[in-house]
């Protein structure tokens, strides 16, 4: 998108303002292409972007990417108000780490390595730790282009804390005008505390519900629960009901804004070992209340998937984004294992959305964990952290920015660079940008600025300094012709150095093959698609088990329509592509 051709946004008026510093409304000037990837149920392997489009023949979408650049696209793409539900859960800026604890697959085979404690492995997914008023700045962007994707009878939920509820109320008045909202819902669940507080045990969650007009939907008749028995009682003692009328105890009451009942714990079949993870009857209720069956469901912080698997479920079609790429193949195992079901379920009944679509909005394949590789890039180039409010650490005398590993180096990146060291006059360090990759257009600016600036700026592009080049997984896959249509796809073997260097120490990846009794035990699922065309891969059978412990098939029958390619997913995320034919 050029300069002249910004996305426009429309203007904040809402009271109260909070303030920090460095408070800027959003300036969208570049638009991040959008790649489709992969698609499931999608024989055509043609989904458009286009509202319009998709409008005549729906896909659901799922995005992998910084969610303002998601955004972004949407608003490009003619979604202005048509979102009638968005729920996010941010981060918390709870000053944490967020760890997924992942097990090896058919753990029950592998006694020797539970012994050992071998096969557990852990993940970082996301960081939630904001300096200073980077966490506002952050949360005030997306709310403003959230507000423009939401429709007029939209609603938006927020789900936070403790930590920053406080802050996110004012931004929410803000954005979102304080005529607009409509209730602070109290979430209560249980456990233990620690035996050393000197508090009260928090236990608790903050869900801010705002409107984008007066003309919300809310389907009270949907989420009515039971009176409890002695009022039922009571009302059915005098013979009056309740306010007069005893049909209205009969349906039940509308809920109040605290909740505790049959959401305060997932069932064991939606458990995902994702960090933060919520319950499904939690976004069942939400979903219910403020969305119709022809409505969009949307959430650009979608975790483990929740939101959309519950939309998924009730029929709604839904949207999601996520900056990690472990929370999108998350979310794309839940989906397919619910549409197998439904597929197996309600054929005779009425007809629900069987597809979709998953794009990637970034021009670069980054092959580890993006958490993974802001770490590794601490470790490898000797960054030393600093406690400042826009730089990440300093190199010797240099202060070190580095850029989201998310997209190549851009002009705009290098203009906040510039702003930052404008106003920082008494700075006479030089400053090292590192990023993966670099656009052509920002050498010259970086060329012009350098011969006029005291702060020199230099580029330390990791895709040249190589220090993320790994060992990929490898498999050996036998195809054999069945017939004149069929084909038998065997996996014969299947290895991921990156899981046998975290199980084991050098001195102990010599007995691989004799602690380790299944390779199957590496392998999170199995994706085939019997038609690749080289680009676009589409799901046309997927091996996803049901549970922790069971192993994937490792063989199948399949109809063969072109070139056949076969997907392997190991439990760390890491993706093995083969044409098999």
């Amino acid at each position: 998108m050029s300069k002249n051709n910004k996305l426009k946004i429309t203007e904040v008026k809402g009271r109260p303002m909070l303030n920090w510093i460095g408070k800027k409304t959003i300036n969208i000037e570049e638009n991040y292409p959008a790649q489709l990837i992969e698609t499931f149920n999608n024989e055509k392997k043609e989904v458009s972007l286009n509202y319009k489009d998709l409008k005549k023949d729906w896909s659901n979408l799922l995005f992998h990417g910084d969610n303002i650049e998601v955004l972004t696209n949407l608003l490009n793409n003619g979604f202005r108000s048509k979102i009638d539900l968005i729920y996010i859960d941010p981060p918390f800026d709870s000053k944490a780490d967020y760890i997924r604890k992942i097990e090896l697959r058919g753990h029950e085979n592998n006694e020797k390595l539970d012994g050992e404690g071998h096969n557990k492995l852990e993940q970082k997914q996301y960081f939630d730790i904001w300096k200073n008023d980077d966490y506002l700045q952050f949360m005030y962007e997306r709310l403003i282009l959230l507000r423009e994707l939401l429709s007029d009878k939209g609603s938006i939920y927020l789900h936070c804390d403790w930590h920053k509820s406080h802050h996110l109320r004012c931004l929410l008045d803000e954005v979102f005008g304080e005529e607009n909202f409509i209730n602070e819902i109290i979430w209560n669940y249980y456990g233990p505390g620690s035996p050393d507080m000197k508090q009260f045990n928090r236990k608790h969650d903050n869900i801010l519900w705002y409107s984008k007009s007066k003309n919300w939907i809310f389907n009270k008749e949907e989420i009515r629960v039971k009176y409890h028995e002695t009022t039922a009682g009571k009302f059915e003692s005098d013979g009056t009901g309740f306010g007069g009328e005893k049909a209205n105890l009969q349906k039940g009451k509308v809920l109040e804004d605290w909740w505790i009942v049959a959401i305060t714990s997932r069932s064991r079949n939606q458990i995902t070992d994702y960090p933060t993870q919520k319950p499904e009857a939690l976004l069942e209720r939400i979903i219910k209340a403020s969305s119709n069956e022809d409505s969009i469901i949307f959430d650009c912080f979608m975790g483990s998937g929740t939101t959309v698997a519950v939309a998924q479920k009730l029929n709604r079609k839904w949207i999601g984004a996520d900056i990690n790429k472990g929370a999108i193949q998350t979310t794309s195992k839940r989906i397919q294992k619910i549409i197998q079901e439904q597929q197996k379920n309600l054929i005779k009944e009425k007809n629900f959305y069987h597809q979709f679509a998953h794009f990637k909005v970034n021009d670069y394949d980054l092959q580890i964990l993006r958490t993974e590789a802001i770490e590794l890039a601490f470790e490898k180039l000797g960054i030393e952290k600093l406690n400042d409010k826009f730089f990440d650490g300093k190199i010797g005398n240099h202060l070190v920015k580095i850029i989201e590993l998310n997209h190549p180096l851009s002009l705009h990146d290098i203009s906040d660079i510039q702003e930052e060291s404008k106003l920082r006059k008494e700075e006479y360090r030089n400053i090292k940008i590192v990023c993966l990759g670099q656009r052509e257009d920002t050498k010259k600016e970086i060329e012009e600025w350098n011969k006029k600036s005291i702060n020199q700026f230099e580029i330390v592009n990791l895709e040249q300094e190589k220090f993320m080049i790994h060992e990929p997984c490898k498999a050996e896959i036998e195809l054999k012709k069945t017939d004149s249509k069929n084909f038998f796809i065997k996996i014969k073997n299947f290895i991921s150095p990156t899981i046998l260097k975290r199980l084991f120490n050098d001195k102990d990846k010599g007995l691989f093959n004799n602690e380790i009794k299944d390779f199957r035990a590496m392998i999170d699922c199995v994706l085939i698609d019997n038609d690749y065309d080289g680009k676009i891969f589409n799901i046309v059978y997927s091996n996803v088990p049901k549970k922790k412990k069971d192993l994937i098939k490792g063989e199948y029958k399949i109809e063969v329509k072109g070139k056949v390619a076969i997907k392997i997913i190991d439990m760390l995320g890491e993706e093995y592509l083969e044409i098999v034919n």
